[in-house]
């Protein structure tokens, strides 16, 4: 019935249409337009948009009668927008592992007697003298069951562990149900071409194992059953420092340089920068950073001390550089009277906010700081 209707009213809005008898148009005159809009063109706008009314109203959008809800606006979603930036710095405890007075606190746990603790609370590394490793990923510490020179490594989300035996295996493990192994091990030299231990300087969140020397540099992928690659042929001179959440840190040790302190013989050696590996193991660069003692990356900031503040036997320090990785911003976080930062490594908790341990030269406490706002606080005592 609803389109006899339509079908009617169209036939004869069209029949008026057309016995409207449109005049030839008059001579415009030489003065000024008129604001009058003359009437017979009125009939004939009035006409058409009466024949669109009926084709809006009887249309297939709606030939159920049932009423459509108004249109809404449309959302659209912006991959990689930055997030906003901090109002103020929480002061609720550190939400990655950390260690105060020889304590490691990992959640709701602790676990005296360690030095130093890295990972997450899903996976952790912790070590005790005299260079005794255990790692964790809920209870009780387990023992780091294989001799090794250098340090072993965990990955930024906690997932992997990863070790150079004192053998010269290159081997690694999940963290989480059980520790399952990667697989068998990659044979790779204990000490690099100057005699220094060669250390498994990464592992990533997907479990990409990188081991890194004086003339040598190995991209171990355990998971996809690819042969290692020789990282001194797809990037040579350039040293793997370590693995970020943002990507990583790489120094170019192309002429003298070790490590990224910047104190190097040869001048503008010792580049450091932030890079994405690629499976056949080329770097690619994401961003330029400074020459540093000790430093943490986020998604949006490095946060750093240069090596000479820290050089010696040097407990503590007073500030702590932060720079945005565009280079558009920089700042450093102090904290309050009285308080300085240890000697010790600090954390980037995500993009916004990193913990670090402090002193007032009594007791130790744990500090957050926020590099956009320039500012750090106290937490209170686990």
């Amino acid at each position: 019935m609803h389109e006899d209707i339509e079908k009617i009213l169209t036939r004869e809005l069209r029949q008026v249409a057309d016995g409207v008898e449109v005049p030839p148009l008059p001579e415009l005159p030489t003065g000024p337009p008129s604001r009058f809009v003359w009437p017979p063109l009125l009939a004939v706008a009035a006409a058409v948009v009466l024949i669109a009314l009926v084709v809006l109203v009887g249309g297939p959008s709606n030939r159920s009668g049932v009423p459509q809800p108004a249109p809404q606006p449309t959302e659209f979603v912006t991959d990689g927008a930055a997030d906003p930036l901090p109002e103020t710095v929480p002061t609720g405890q550190p939400r990655v592992p950390y260690v105060l007075d020889r304590v490691a606190y990992v959640g709701d746990d602790s676990f005296p007697g360690f030095d130093s603790v890295d990972g997450t609370a899903q996976g952790w590394l912790a070590v005790e003298p005299p260079f005794v490793w255990s790692w964790g990923n809920g209870g009780a510490p387990r023992g780091l069951d294989v001799a090794v020179e250098q340090p072993p490594a965990v990955s930024p989300n906690g997932q992997f562990i990863a070790y150079l035996s004192s053998e010269g295996d290159l081997n690694g493990f999940h963290t989480a149900p059980d520790g399952e192994g990667m697989g068998l091990p990659v044979p790779v030299p204990v000490r690099d071409e100057d005699g220094v231990g060669t250390r498994v300087a990464a592992v990533t969140d997907d479990g990409w194992v990188i081991a890194s020397g004086r003339g040598v540099g190995v991209l171990w992928r355990p998971f996809d059953g690819a042969e290692p690659v020789d990282l001194t042929q797809t990037a040579p001179g350039q040293l793997v420092w370590q693995a970020t959440r943002a990507g990583l840190v790489v120094v170019d040790g192309s002429g003298d340089a070790r490590d990224p302190s910047g104190d190097n013989r040869v001048a503008a050696d010792g580049r450091v920068y932030l890079a994405d590996l690629t499976p056949d193991g080329d770097l690619v660069p994401i961003a330029d950073l400074p020459n540093f003692g000790i430093a943490d990356v986020s998604g949006e900031w490095v946060a750093w001390v240069p090596a000479d503040q820290i050089s010696g036997d040097v407990p503590e320090y007073d500030e702590i550089r932060v720079r945005d990785l565009d280079g558009g911003r920089e700042g450093v976080l102090s904290l309050p009277q009285g308080w300085r930062f240890v000697n010790t490594s600090f954390t980037f908790e995500d993009d916004q906010f990193l913990v670090a341990r402090v002193t007032d030269g009594q007791q130790e406490r744990m500090a957050r700081c926020s590099p956009a706002l320039q500012e750090c606080v106290l937490l209170a005592a686990p």
